[in-house]
């Protein structure tokens, strides 16, 4: 395949020329073409209301869409999904990135619930002695998935599911110690760790 310029990228199929990060193809699910995000119109424009999933409600602080939110950079993405997390009461992690080989550039990420999926068991050459961590993740699906449109310039968010499938946290001193939280919270608020839970006593947190 010969190489892309980034002028190019909107005629690139979302499966030519791209690399997985840490998950394998078979977790992308119904990936649209590249160029099916760049049209806005596409995007749901309502307000999301609270879901139930087996029972576990979803709380839904943000009074803007999230579908079809626009971001400046991808760190700026990450930033507002784990803000959501952490008034919505979960942990998030950063899961597949995919990027045009040719150029090394990422043009499309997905930010996950921490307790999406499920740890891989490998057993070869395990010491029988070595205490396993217990895995703590249930397969949630909640995520929300960020593509870099280039006729806008920006990071759309063209997937978002806010539906759970375990119980939310709603204490504020339990959220903030959910790893992708801890730093961000203090950097947010300027206060040592020990101070955190007493700032959030102010956000509404369910």
């Amino acid at each position: 395949m010969g190489s892309h310029s980034f002028q190019s990228i909107e005629e690139i199929d979302a499966t030519e020329g791209l690399t997985d990060f840490n998950i394998p193809d078979t977790h992308v699910r119904d990936e649209p073409r590249v160029d099916d995000v760049y049209d806005l119109s596409q995007c749901a424009d309502e307000v999301r209301t609270p879901r139930e999933n087996e029972g576990y409600e979803n709380f839904d602080n943000d009074s803007q869409p999230i579908d079809g939110k626009t971001f400046d950079t991808l760190e700026a993405a990450y930033n507002f999904y784990n803000r959501y997390a952490l008034l919505n009461g979960f942990g998030t992690r950063k899961h597949n990135a995919h990027k045009i080989r040719a150029m090394g550039a990422i043009f499309r990420r997905q930010f996950v619930c921490n307790k999406e999926g499920f740890k891989k068991v490998d057993d070869k050459g395990a010491n029988v002695n070595q205490k396993r961590r217990r895995d703590l993740r249930t397969g949630c699906e909640a995520m929300m998935q960020v593509t870099l449109s280039k006729k806008l310039g920006v990071w759309v968010v063209d997937k978002f599911q806010d539906f759970h499938n375990h119980p939310l946290t709603t204490t504020p001193s339990k959220v903030i110690k959910h790893r992708s939280h801890s730093m961000q919270v203090q950097s947010w608020f300027h206060l040592p760790l020990s101070d955190e839970h007493e700032a959030l006593q102010g956000l509404q947190i369910a």
